[in-house]
């Protein structure tokens, strides 16, 4: 089907189209993913805009203060802070530097490639959504034509529909998880502790489900080699994967706010490149992946949709 022109909550937007999917793309509000509705089922799979309309956003803005929804990318960072690159100090902005990015966009015959330069740190970000079936494909190549070795996190940002019966799907190789900030379902940051069954300082707690109330955040402890992670939504009959290349993403979280983070409820998992979700973290933790002067990244991510059995 062709790619279409539309107006989205205020914000123009392309459509990409199939018998199957529907995938809404805005390149001035990050290249952001506002929707992507799997048709055989009538599924939003994505959370949607709590506010009226999307506004226009500028690099350093307060994250928490705009539209927090849909598939974006965190880069370089979750966690806004400061970085050593190329002999200067840099301060990496909250959910990084695309969230507020106008991309420029073009049609390529049933795909849209979108691009952004970065004025912060000087790479060239590109990215291009095409429909594959029951699937949303996400091509990445991320470049840095500078001098400068670029400390650099890539974070799935993809905020997802909560229902109280839904399950995360993750591979049976985790086992552990690390509690990525204070909370008071898994306590301290940085506590690891098995999964998908957890002890916190409110009690047992399911990790493979939504929490009752509040927010959280953990990693699988360690690299997942399988490559994949989803959800299932039982209530509406639909599975969708998330899969990507381990060796390009071998981290892998999973945030929920069940009304904690502004009252919203949603949830992401979030496969990453580096553990996790702040330069410095991923320093201690041996697992800060580096941009080299005149290198590229390449690497894809694919959302796929089907029934339940």
């Amino acid at each position: 089907m062709p790619i279409s022109d539309l107006l989205f909550q205020g914000a123009q937007a392309l459509a990409l189209e199939n018998d199957l999917l529907r995938a809404v793309i805005l390149p001035a509000h990050g290249g952001k993913v506002a929707s992507l509705w799997y048709r055989p089922a009538r599924f939003e799979l994505l959370f949607q805009n709590p506010k009226s309309r999307f506004r226009p956003a500028r690099c350093g803005d307060d994250f928490s203060e705009y539209e927090a929804c849909g598939f974006d990318e965190a880069f370089p960072t979750v966690d806004a802070c400061a970085v050593q690159v190329g002999g200067r100090r840099v301060a990496y902005p909250d959910h990084g530097e695309l969230w507020s990015a106008a991309f420029s966009a073009r049609r390529e015959d049933e795909a849209v490639r979108l691009a952004f330069d970065s004025p912060l740190l000087g790479y060239h970000y590109e990215k291009r959504f095409s429909l594959d079936g029951p699937a949303l494909v996400c091509d990445y190549r991320i470049h840095n034509p500078t001098g400068d070795a670029i400390p650099a996190l890539w974070v799935c940002h993809a905020l997802v529909r909560a229902d109280p019966s839904m399950k995360i799907l993750l591979p049976q190789e985790v086992t552990r998880a690390q509690n990525a900030f204070d909370s008071d379902w898994l306590g301290e940051a940085g506590r690891i502790v098995p999964y998908p069954q957890a002890q916190g300082p409110r009690g047992p707690i399911r990790l493979d489900r939504m929490p009752e109330d509040g927010q959280l955040k953990f990693y699988a402890h360690g690299r997942v080699e399988a490559g994949w992670c989803g959800y299932e939504y039982p209530a509406q009959g639909v599975r969708v994967l998330l899969r990507s290349d381990p060796q390009a993403l071998p981290y892998l979280g999973f945030w929920a706010t069940a009304g904690g983070y502004r009252g919203d409820v949603n949830c992401a998992l979030e496969p990453a490149n580096g553990y996790y979700d702040n330069i410095p973290n991923a320093l201690a933790f041996n697992a800060c992946p580096v941009l080299e002067p005149g290198a590229e990244w390449v690497f894809q991510l694919r959302f796929i949709f089907s029934g339940l059995s």
